[in-house]
């Protein structure tokens, strides 16, 4: 049977990322201080632009809140925020609590179950002690569940922790910092640098510059996580939101205070087509630099108004807050959720009332109710209760049931203990 070679021409949408959108999106989730380093990394491989440091103190009206990143005949201007705006905090957290904190705002209560029974199984280093399998044993779940919350403990802050060998902590630390692929690779044999530069190199297929490049990668990272040591924790925030005569403001903040200046004196040895071409090309990129850095401070702002419009309450007594998620902020504006989740990654907010993480005013739900709310019924209940009988995690189960709020027993002990309110033995008053 004879078969022939046909070309048959055929239609297809495709989507199609532009190097400006990638640059947006690239932007948009980088927190204040990553973005101060990609505009000085610019600046390094730009050789039409020149920093100007200022030498004059510029007083800002708005409370401390300085101009944005903007394009003015020619000359690119960055201006500073404030000093004050870095905010140190003296503290020595435990590592439990640091990964608990983060597993409580990311994850259901099963799997936050799951979460807390590894973290309390690291050693002191931050590594896991116990297998996937023992895990899923002793909670009654499948291997795979265990799995896919070991990952995400991983990506928590510190990053690496629960990891079960040093490969795999410089791997996620690398995926983190959005390290090439190749040195990830490169990582699953890591214990090959113990018999020499050669094999390593033979064995990852790197190169003499990428095994230099390399080892210089493994300095940035951190093979002990879970190692907090007496630190102190800065914070910069990205937003300041407060209420001014009830109305709600929202204000993103700046860095560090620089002109990005144009060099003309290459303009006028732009005499060739190619030179003239290479110009172009990095001009072209600082203004897309511009408008890129404009469209996140934009996004982050849309944002930000939409969900301390649902947290209102909180910038007036720091405490209250409502079930919301990022499907609905998505809606509210007719963006992507991933967008959304871009934006708020590794993001703090200066408040009346402390600096927060972004991610912290999306309270998950259970029923359609907060967890603090929850928290709060759950006290009442048992401060109501007839201190002879004390009612066990169990009867307080059902009584919010009854209520419309489905709760498992294990997740009213978890939030009784969390409040410290002891078990119903050790309520009981002796008559």
């Amino acid at each position: 049977m004879d078969q022939e070679l046909k070309q048959i021409g055929k239609l297809a949408l495709q989507l199609k990322l532009t190097p400006g959108l990638l640059l947006n999106l690239e932007l948009l989730q980088l927190p204040i201080l990553k973005l101060e380093e990609v505009v000085l990394n610019e600046l390094e491989e730009n050789p039409l632009l020149e920093i100007e440091e200022e030498t004059t103190e510029k007083e800002e009206k708005d409370e401390g809140i300085l101009s944005d990143f903007i394009i003015e005949d020619g000359n690119i201007y960055l201006y500073e925020q404030k000093e004050e705006m870095s905010l140190t905090i003296p503290t020595s957290p435990s590592l439990r609590d640091i990964l608990l904190e983060q597993a409580r705002l990311e994850l259901n209560p099963q799997e936050f179950e799951i979460a807390l029974y590894i973290v309390d199984n690291l050693d002191q280093k931050g590594y896991l002690t116990v297998s996937e399998e023992e895990i899923a044993r002793k909670l009654s779940v499948s291997t795979e569940k265990v799995k896919k919350v070991r990952e995400q403990v991983k990506r928590f802050s510190p990053v690496g922790c629960a990891s079960y060998t040093l490969s795999e902590i410089f791997a996620v630390q690398m995926e983190e910092l959005q390290i090439s692929k190749k040195f990830i690779k490169a990582v699953e044999k890591l214990e090959l640098l113990k018999k020499g530069k050669q094999r390593f190199m033979k064995a990852t297929g790197l190169t003499g510059d990428e095994y230099q490049k390399f080892i210089d990668c493994l300095k940035r990272l951190d093979p002990e996580p879970g190692n907090l040591g007496e630190l102190n924790t800065i914070i910069t925030p990205d937003l300041r939101v407060y209420l001014k005569n009830e109305q709600l403001v929202v204000k993103v903040l700046s860095f560090r205070q620089f002109n990005l200046r144009i060099n003309n004196s290459y303009l006028r040895f732009a005499t060739t087509g190619e030179i003239k071409k290479y110009i172009s090309k990095k001009y072209q990129r600082a203004l897309a630099l511009k408008k890129a850095i404009e469209q996140r401070n934009e996004t982050l702002k849309k944002i930000a108004e939409v969900v301390f419009k649902v947290q209102r309450d909180f910038l007036n007594d720091g405490k209250t807050l409502k079930p919301l998620s990022y499907q609905e902020v998505s809606e509210k504006l007719s963006i992507h959720e991933s967008t959304v989740s871009r934006a708020v990654k590794d993001k703090f907010v200066e408040t009346p009332f402390g600096v927060f993480p972004f991610r912290f005013f999306f309270p998950k739900s259970v029923s359609g109710e907060s967890i603090d709310k929850i928290k709060s019924r759950i006290r009442e209940i048992i401060e109501s209760e007839n201190k002879k009988k004390p009612l066990s995690d169990s009867k307080i189960a059902e009584i919010l049931k009854k209520e419309g709020i489905k709760i498992a027993r294990r997740t009213v002990a978890k939030y009784r203990e969390e409040m410290g309110i002891p078990g119903a033995f050790h309520r009981r008053e002796k008559e």
